[in-house]
């Protein structure tokens, strides 16, 4: 079943896309595809590019081309440029679309139909992995594995307003607009130039009670005026490690909400979720499993997961999986108390005299401080040391004396962490930048 074919289900006149500008009914998408179709027929055996120009053309014209093409391939705003070239060849891309008032545009690259596409029975969604630590690579989805865990329930679904917060382009995006779209709800959806304080108005004015977004971005929701006046009644948590300072921050500041943080990436796509409050998973989930899904820690703490069905795969030859069928998330977790804890990349982590430390430890423990709104760990080369912990930190209070603010930060640090992990300078900033993602910028 495609995306049109699902929709056929939902009462018309519900809303699908709010925007600040306009807002498409569930009906209204049906129309744009009949005023397409046409055009979209001549492209059954072709690999199409959306080359986003915004995050709301994305999701009219995802939804009208879902089964319609062989592959289709995200190109995230913020991808970088020189990438495209190669991202074409490698999936086979014949052209690029965009929407004019509506009516779909085409831009020829290829009209070479490429034998593999021949062999694709249900459309690819082809979405770039994030690239925190190294190229992004592409890798091959299709509307069932993105959305097998999403709640199909078009009778409870019209209680629900989302508001997207995630780039659109990208997985953890699409999981949100997949869960409006199943659960026949609305999604706001902001353009990724709108400012906090815009994507909040917007939030509230649309009556938004369901956000999804990264630990950074409800940070930063959380340090607005403005966020008392949205009236969140569910929370999803994903995209960066969810510590026990926001889950409590996020607790303490809605009544009643429901929070779930969850395990998900491009390649193994939604691992788990997790609800009880705390963060982190239970053990349990590595011993017995979880929905069908195997968790395994190997010798090096690294995380492993199985899906069990081996519906997405890498563009390109080498493959996600090794021979049980396990796929490598390159995150680090430790044990304690039948309780599993991300630390973070293993790519990431950060040479002092030997000693490997991982930032985002670094930045949890500095938030359970319980003085700071937000915390950016990262390495400064020394010749000495090799590198050495710096940290740029966020204040809850403003008005506070900054050298008075580094010695509480140092003493608590000295008390609860290694010395070669506490922070050799400590920077205190007004705000810290965020990806389009909604993640801290690493790079």
């Amino acid at each position: 079943m495609n995306i049109l074919e699902y929709i056929k289900n939902i009462p018309h006149e519900r809303v699908a896309f709010i925007t600040k500008d306009e807002k498409v009914l569930y009906s209204d998408i049906k129309k744009i595809f009949v005023a397409n179709k046409t055009v979209i027929e001549t492209l059954q055996n072709s690999c199409i590019a959306i080359n986003a120009r915004s995050r709301f053309e994305f999701a009219k014209l995802l939804s009208i081309l879902d089964g319609k093409v062989k592959r289709i391939v995200f190109l995230p705003e913020d991808l970088d440029k020189n990438l495209v070239d190669n991202y074409y060849k490698e999936s086979a891309v014949n052209y690029e679309v965009y929407l004019e008032n509506n009516l779909l545009q085409l831009n020829t690259v290829d009209n070479n139909i490429n034998t593999i596409l021949e062999s694709i029975t249900n459309t690819q969604w082809v979405i770039p992995t994030s690239g925190t630590t190294n190229n992004p690579k592409l890798v091959a989805h299709t509307l069932a594995s993105l959305s097998k865990t999403a709640k199909k329930s078009i009778e409870q679904g019209c209680n629900y307003t989302w508001g997207l917060t995630f780039d659109i382009y990208r997985f953890s995006g699409i999981q949100v607009f997949l869960q409006a779209l199943f659960g026949g709800s609305s999604i706001i959806i902001p353009e990724s130039n709108d400012s906090m304080n815009d994507i909040i108005a917007l939030f509230i004015k649309n009556s938004c009670n369901i956000l999804s977004a990264t630990p950074s971005f409800w940070r930063k929701i959380l340090m607005t005026k403005e966020s008392k006046a949205l009236n969140i009644k569910r929370a999803t948590l994903g995209g960066e490690i969810a510590d026990q300072s926001i889950l409590k921050a996020l607790k303490n500041t809605f009544n009643d909400i429901k929070i779930t943080h969850i395990y998900a990436s491009t390649e193994v796509g939604v691992g788990f979720a997790v609800t009880d409050g705390l963060a982190g998973f239970p053990y349990s989930y590595v011993e017995h499993g979880l929905d069908n899904i195997q968790i395994k820690i190997d010798e090096a703490s690294l995380l492993w997961i199985n899906p069990t069905s081996k519906e997405q795969e890498y563009i390109a030859n080498n493959s996600i999986y090794d021979n049980d069928g396990f796929i490598n998330t390159g995150d680090l977790v430790k044990i304690e108390n039948n309780r599993v804890f991300f630390l973070g990349r293993a790519s990431g982590s950060i040479n002092v005299g030997g000693n490997k430390v991982q930032p985002e430890e670094v930045e949890a423990k500095l938030l359970a401080s319980n003085l700071l709104s937000n915390a950016f760990v990262y390495s400064k080369k020394n010749p000495i040391m090799g590198s050495l912990v710096c940290a740029d930190v966020v204040a809850i209070d403003k008005n506070q004396n900054k050298n008075e603010l580094k010695k509480q930060l140092l003493s608590y640090c000295r008390e609860n962490l290694e010395n070669f992990k506490i922070p050799a300078v400590l920077k205190i900033v007004d705000d810290l930048e965020i990806t389009q993602s909604g993640k801290i910028k690493r790079n």
